[in-house]
């Protein structure tokens, strides 16, 4: 029997050299392990090859060779001293031992035999048989490796390949096996180089070449050691990822894009001020914004349909692209509505310039699905940072200076100044007042007479609107109408004005004073649908013959074209209303639409007639008028000359200072009592003493 302490001092085995040299020679794994302190105190030349030993992998000590680090360690030693127990009874044991060989898992079978020690204790002969995937597991890893769509690949410390699973190989160019004929960049390459001298692992995401062309992958390397050669290797896989990248660009494009035009949104503009104006505040560079918005587009949008608008916008936007090619950067913020952002550039002469190319690029004739079209933008140009810092300030004091733009006649461009920011509020301030002249009704209505230019006799009158403020006196309609369409109060001021003028009738029909009183409709009231039947339900409630009463309309509504106008115009005439376009000439006067819709009267606007270079309009709306037997109306009469003028061409009545500004109502009665005929201002002005 062996003691212990025999066991603990044995260092070497019991055996002949002449059976050792025997023993190297055999080209099977042996070695001997002491079972008390789990070192191999020999082992042939074949199981130093197969251990690694001398390679690093394991170490001398003074009792022997460490043994290879094993699965389930804590209690390899307990059946070690079972396995001496078994073969000192005689019996023959094959055993399993699952090893860790380079960081993998290594099972290997093996035949156990006695072997004393120099000092008589027991050893265990180690001989290996063979070898196998730990827990059954290497024939798993292989398939996964040979059917897995990521491509995995090992290369050897200078990136020559040394294997590749079928995903890597099927990818691969023929003429890309080192590692780095693989990278489109090889500036990538080096960066996964260097940050492999510095971590066990790396990712990265790098453009490749593979056998369909250049393809984004997601890269993962590791640093180890090749287990046949054991030297220093890159395992390499990667994972096709272009299509994913491509499905997220397509995103951020279109989170940062208008679908329609192609041109950046407003949040892409955001993104691209805030770092042109966090730039402008380091470097004390400025630069400038530029707001446009397409004059009238709306119109050629309701009349021609989205279709053409939609069609027209992409053509803006590539006239646009053109002009500020290389200048600056370019936004399209909704509707028709633009901006333009130009970093570096304060010098206003060059804006200037810029400014008025744009205007002559976009007034160009646009082919639109068969029209061709013409249509004008206006511009408000901000300078940062003398009129703000932030991207915020600045488009509302652009958007400032491109309503003053609209104001001076559209198809111009402006530079903001403080004057318009006073102005803005000053729209503000009307805005709250409004609501106030509608709750404690400080509206009035004027009348302006209307005469026959034969016989000067008041043939009717237009209803005028006037706000008796209680600060700044009576401010005409002009004053304040755009700004009651814009916040959405004109849809009861306009009810307002319709109810009073009809009740104002009623009296004056009750007092015997007969007139044709004119009322002006607002686009929005054709919106609330029954148009007709609450007119004429007015009209029935006053006992106001509805032929008494002319309503008003502007070119702009009739240019919509719609179906529902058609009605509603249809519907007011059938009820015994008359029809008048008022300002007749200033939009888009058509023959063809004129006969079209029922209507009676053609007032021509004021324009025309204190123009004399307008004249031949004014004939040739005179013309159009009587060739579909219209009532035509001239506005604006101021002098006896102009008087004459429309005379001359047979125009029917007029409107204007010469006779009249608008009055109140009862300046209208004072003047039909005293001479309904008014003989004398005809008298006077036929001896042409006026």
């Amino acid at each position: 029997m062996y003691s212990e302490a025999s066991i603990q001092n044995s260092t070497r085995i019991d055996i002949s050299d002449a059976d050792k040299e025997v023993l190297e020679r055999i080209n099977i794994p042996l070695y001997v392990v002491n079972p008390e302190t789990m070192r191999i105190v020999w082992l042939n030349a074949s199981a130093q090859d197969y251990l690694g030993v001398g390679r690093g992998f394991l170490r001398q000590t003074e009792d022997g060779i460490e043994f290879p680090p094993a699965l389930h360690s804590d209690n390899l030693r307990h059946r070690a001293k079972t396995w001496v127990g078994r073969l000192l009874a005689g019996e023959r044991i094959t055993e399993q031992i699952t090893i860790i060989q380079q960081t993998t898992p290594l099972t290997l079978n093996c035949a156990l035999s006695l072997q004393p020690l120099e000092n008589g204790a027991p050893g265990i002969l180690v001989q290996i048989i063979a070898h196998q995937p730990a827990e059954q597991s290497q024939p798993r890893i292989a398939q996964a490796l040979l059917h897995t769509a990521s491509m995995i690949a090992l290369y050897d410390d200078t990136g020559e390949l040394l294997f590749e699973n079928p995903a890597s190989r099927i990818s691969r160019p023929a003429d890309a096996e080192h590692l780095a004929t693989r990278f489109c960049n090889s500036r990538d390459f080096h960066v996964l180089l260097e940050a492999l001298e510095h971590n066990a692992q790396t990712n990265m995401v790098a453009l490749m070449r593979s056998r369909e062309g250049r393809r984004w992958y997601d890269l993962t390397a590791r640093r180890g050691y090749d287990p046949l050669t054991a030297k220093r290797t890159v395992l390499f896989s990667a994972i096709d990822v272009t299509k994913r990248l491509e499905a997220e660009h397509e995103v951020r494009h279109i989170a940062h894009h208008d679908t329609l035009t192609s041109l950046p949104n407003r949040t892409f503009l955001e993104i691209e001020a805030e770092r042109h104006l966090d730039e402008a505040r380091v470097t004390q560079n400025g630069g400038a914004l530029v707001f446009i918005d397409l004059d009238r587009f709306k119109t050629i949008n309701d009349t021609l349909g989205h279709q053409v608008g939609d069609d027209l916008l992409v053509q803006v936007a590539k006239r646009l692209g053109e002009v500020t090619s290389g200048l600056g950067f370019t936004a399209r913020l909704g509707g028709d509505e633009f901006v333009l952002l130009f970093a570096k550039l304060t010098d206003r002469e060059i804006l200037e310039e810029i400014a008025r190319e744009i205007l002559t690029h976009l007034s160009h004739p646009y082919h639109v699905r068969g029209h061709i079209l013409q249509i004008t933008p206006s511009l408000g140009i901000t300078q940062y940072p003398e009129h703000g810092d932030t991207l915020e300030t600045l488009m509302r004091k652009a958007d400032l200076a491109m309503y003053k733009a609209k104001e001076l006649g559209r198809n111009q461009f402006c530079f903001f100044d403080n004057s318009m920011e006073e102005t803005a509020q000053e729209r503000l301030v009307v805005e709250t007042s409004l609501r106030n002249a509608i709750e404690y009704g400080e509206f009035e209505q004027h009348y302006q007479p209307r005469l026959n230019t034969t016989s000067n006799q008041i043939v009717g009158a237009e209803c005028l609107l006037r706000w008796k403020h209680p600060t700044r006196g009576l401010i005409s309609a002009g004053g304040f109408i755009d700004v009651a369409e814009e916040s959405g109060h004109i849809d009861q001021i306009s009810e307002w004005v319709a109810e009073t003028a009809i009740r104002q009738q009623s009296k004056w029909i009750a007092e015997g004073l007969l007139l044709n009183l004119s009322i002006n409709l607002s686009a929005s009231q054709f919106k609330r649908g029954d148009l007709s039947t609450w007119l004429t339900n007015i009209a029935d409630h006053y006992r106001v013959p509805t032929h008494l009463i002319d309503l008003e309309i502007t070119e702009n509504l009739l240019l919509k074209d719609t179906d529902d106008i058609v009605d509603q115009l249809t519907r007011l005439r059938a009820a015994g209303f008359k029809l008048e376009i008022d300002d007749f000439g200033t939009g888009y006067s058509n023959l063809g639409y004129l006969q079209r819709y029922p209507i009676n009267a053609l007032k021509i606007d004021r324009t025309f007639i204190s123009d004399k270079s307008k004249w031949p309009i004014v004939q040739m709306i005179t013309q159009m008028g009587r060739l579909l037997d219209l009532t035509l109306v001239a506005e604006g009469i101021e002098t006896t000359e102009q008087l004459a003028q429309i005379k001359s061409i047979r125009c029917h009545e007029y409107q204007g200072f010469l006779y009249s500004p608008a009055v109140p109502a009862h300046e209208i009665e004072r003047m039909l009592r005293e001479d309904q005929f008014d003989r004398r201002f005809y008298r006077d002005l036929s001896a042409g003493s006026l």
